[in-house]
């Protein structure tokens, strides 16, 4: 069984996506805009495909897949595009920008769901990871790999470096992390916590707070994770 995500703002295009899906013995996720996706990123867990429609009302789904093929933690989510557009410098695009595959409207029940099928065989288990460069996270496994040495951490340490691996080249704030990572409610103004196991990693990382190759302090706001260090 995947978790399937689609984001199509018409309506009945999204119900006989969802039924399909549903038949097919998967669960899924609906969003009826680029907003609301936005929105399910800042939580836990991503979709083992995505099926995005290019003309949403508030974004453009060809910006969605250029973003999501960019960042660390969502490159690895195949992605189909939905879409009316059927010209062939559209579906060119789409697949050059790193979709999985392109499917033009009105479709073919038995068609759209070979495709799905056929995308979902072709998720390895060797893509669900976060590739950094010399950092490779595995999130299922909770494993954490620098210069291809397994690296022990605590569980905390590891959502922690997870988080921030995950939002990699981006900075994280300091409230945004005790409350994401340790719960702590927006009152908290204390960062002795997050500052102690920053430098506990960097310890077991051997990364210089000087001089970082890895966790990169942000004086005055937070900490980021540092793209191919």
């Amino acid at each position: 069984m995947a978790l399937i995500w689609t984001v199509e703002d018409d309506e009945s295009i999204a119900a006989l996506m969802v039924n399909i899906i549903k038949k097919t013995g998967h669960t899924y996720e609906h969003f009826w805009d680029g907003i609301e996706l936005e929105k399910r990123l800042k939580k836990e867990g991503l979709p083992d495909l995505m099926l995005l429609d290019i003309m949403l009302r508030s974004t453009n789904g060809f910006d969605i897949l250029k973003q999501w093929k960019q960042e660390a933690y969502t490159r690895h989510v195949p992605i189909i595009i939905i879409s009316a557009k059927s010209a062939e410098y559209d579906k060119v695009k789409g697949l050059n920008l790193g979709a999985e595959d392109y499917i033009t409207k009105p479709f073919g029940l038995r068609e759209f769901r070979a495709r799905i099928d056929a995308a979902l065989r072709r998720v390895t288990p060797e893509a669900l990871q976060i590739d950094l460069g010399a950092m490779k996270l595995l999130p299922d496994e909770r494993k954490i790999f620098v210069d291809n040495e397994e690296i022990q951490l605590t569980q905390q340490e590891f959502e922690l470096i997870l988080y921030l691996a995950r939002r990699a080249g981006h900075v994280v704030t300091r409230k945004e992390l005790l409350k994401e990572v340790w719960g702590y409610g927006a009152e908290t103004n204390s960062t002795r916590t997050l500052d102690y196991h920053v430098r506990s990693i960097r310890k077991k990382l051997d990364d210089d707070a000087q001089n970082p190759r890895f966790i990169e302090t942000v004086h005055g706001s937070g900490y980021k994770l540092i793209k191919n260090g």
